[in-house]
């Protein structure tokens, strides 16, 4: 009935540090080999390396150079960040102004430089004179580990993107800021980018105090609006799936042939109903546009796609659609939430705590961020620069990472306000 997920845990790499560059901060690149044995043991399908390869071989591939950066938070998550210190041809500069570029929900830094050079945005912003930095929230791909070896499936997938504004977003913010000597930064977030960036402020006022310009793709704090079939249906039985998951030991999000079969019928045409992307739940949870999808692409972006979070993470958003509250992971229980929150409730947000610039880009056809939401964001945050319709009618919460016509569209615009700050 509400067997919905399959319980798959972390997937394992290998770790062969090669320095490829020389650099005054003494940092080297990590490349990453993929094994079909999770960090629990469990086997899962090996995804073939050329369409899955990691951020630091697809920027090196480019012809740019490639960092990997490990930090380690507060309670234990082990991060790895991306780093495109210099376009090509050029050389370290430390007056190369520093942005952040942090991914969105089930996705990783891969999202920035998928596309190739002159089309992802991390090459864009490389080519624009930009020192650019990519983050990887916990329990994806490229940030699996955790300082305890020990640690039990249950607790390490007990978070959500509480977890990841309040730990993980100024952790690596910090890192950047110490490697670069910056005191101040661009952050471009999609999706939950921008609803960890958000929260994260209400921890760290530091955070928007530092921050030049918030730019946000896909913007939202509350999603109650959102279409998406997916989390229609995780709304809808979102306490019987958190009691049976619980139960059942279900801790990270990995969709079963089920629920792709079922949403696959809510989403695709005759068309589509054949084509690989119909089988994916990236796309049937946020929507698919064949107008701004490039063919030649689709196997890198399912390559890495989805990226990995937790069930509880899920279950987070699910219920913020169906409270309409940008508020604290609610645990179930006055008492679990006693234990976590030290009160009965989540604790609220406030978005008078966002006082940095924040410049908005949003779109009609975006299921996840429907434009009454990103309306009730832009009409809340207290310091809007600019809040933009994406001109395309068909335009989903997706092509913001892969839309092949990103630098007419979107990107262009973003550099043009980038300068301003």
């Amino acid at each position: 009935m509400f067997l919905l997920l399959l319980p798959v845990t972390l997937a394992k790499f290998n770790i062969n540090p090669a320095i490829l560059e020389n650099h005054p901060a003494g940092n080297s690149i990590n490349i990453y080999d993929y094994e079909d044995e999770d960090y629990y043991g469990h086997h899962r399908k090996a995804k073939d390396h050329e369409h899955s390869k990691p951020p630091d071989e697809i920027i090196l591939d480019g012809g740019y150079p490639a960092e990997t950066h490990t930090v380690t938070t507060e309670d234990g998550y082990i991060l790895r960040m991306h780093r495109i210190p210099h376009a090509r041809g050029e050389s370290y500069n430390r007056s190369r102004p520093v942005v952040f570029l942090m991914h969105g929900l089930l996705s990783s830094a891969a999202d920035w430089v998928i596309m190739g050079p002159g089309h992802g945005l991390g090459f864009i912003l490389s080519d624009a004179g930009y020192d650019v930095w990519m983050g990887n929230y916990r329990g994806n791909t490229y940030s699996h580990d955790h300082l305890d070896d020990n640690i039990s499936e249950k607790d390490y997938w007990s978070f959500s993107w509480d977890e990841m504004a309040r730990y993980d977003l100024p952790t690596m913010l910090t890192h950047m800021m110490a490697v670069t000597g910056a005191e101040k930064f661009h952050y471009i977030g999609h999706s939950m980018g921008t609803l960890t960036y958000y929260t994260a402020c209400n921890y760290h006022p530091w955070i928007a105090n530092a921050t030049r310009l918030m730019v946000g793709y896909g913007p939202h704090t509350i999603v109650p609006h959102m279409t998406s079939p997916v989390f229609s249906l995780l709304s809808k039985y979102v306490n019987n799936i958190h009691w049976l998951f619980d139960k059942l030991g279900i801790y990270e999000f990995l969709p079963s042939n089920w629920l792709v079969e079922w949403a696959a019928a809510e989403v695709c045409d005759t068309d589509m109903a054949e084509q690989a992307l119909c089988r994916e739940v990236m796309f049937l949870i946020a929507g698919y546009n064949k107008n701004e999808m490039n063919n030649t692409a689709l196997p890198y972006i399912l390559g890495h796609t989805p990226a990995g979070t937790s069930t509880q993470n899920m279950i987070h958003y699910a219920q913020s659609k169906n409270r309409g509250l940008w508020q604290g992971y609610d645990y179930g229980s006055a008492a679990e939430n006693q234990l976590h929150w030290n009160s009965a409730n989540p604790p609220k947000y406030s978005y008078d705590k966002i006082t940095a610039p924040v410049a908005l880009y949003w779109s009609q056809n975006d299921w996840l961020v429907v434009p009454e939401d990103a309306a009730y964001l832009n009409a809340r945050l207290p310091n809007v620069v600019l809040f933009k319709r994406v001109n395309e009618t068909a335009y989903t919460h997706l092509d913001f990472l892969w839309g092949i016509h990103n630098t007419e569209l979107v990107y262009g615009p973003t550099l043009e306000i980038m300068a301003e700050y």
